[in-house]
């Protein structure tokens, strides 16, 4: 599925003409995966944006604190499903950094992968299109790290009333 319809449900790009769509879509590579395949794992390098066009995937994250064999190592934070629109790996677009999770396929996945060097072209070379993809993205890492906060105010209030204080 790669028309413009599908692309709009996708934050990312909601402010994007037709044609500058397509200009991203061009820069894009098909990958696939069956279900099952780590598709990011945390802790490694990554430099790339995915797509999602088709299936759904399982986001985890490690966790820091194990206490026994019977405590899960990882935390499921979240399923994303293509039809409604996502995409994973944004951090990578703007910074030479680990990955921060680990993505799934919890079934067969059809991605689009958009690698750094590639966006970086796009927006330097369309400049106008530059300014509303990384205002978007802009966007979602703040809200990312909003809600980052407000978990964490919730974890420290959480821990000090269980410990008495």
């Amino acid at each position: 599925m790669t028309d413009s319809a599908f692309f709009r449900k996708i934050y990312l790009f909601q402010d994007l003409e037709d044609d500058e769509i397509k200009a991203v879509l061009q820069r894009t590579a098909p990958r696939e995966f069956p279900a099952g395949a780590v598709i990011i794992q945390e802790g490694d390098p990554g430099d790339s944006l995915f797509i999602m066009t088709s299936g759904e995937v399982e986001i985890t994250k490690q966790l820091t604190l194990v206490m026994d064999e019977d405590t899960p190592k990882e935390r499921v934070m979240i399923r994303l499903n293509a039809e409604n629109g996502v995409y994973f790996g944004e951090m990578a677009l703007l910074e030479n950094e680990t990955r921060s999770a680990t993505v799934t396929a919890s079934t067969d996945c059809k991605l689009l992968e958009l690698h750094q060097k590639d966006f970086l072209d796009l927006i330097w070379h369309q400049p106008v299109m530059g300014v509303k993809l990384l205002l978007r993205l802009s966007q979602v890492l703040s809200r990312h790290l909003r809600k980052t906060n407000q978990d964490v105010i919730k974890l420290t209030t959480a821990l000090a009333v269980s410990l008495g204080g």
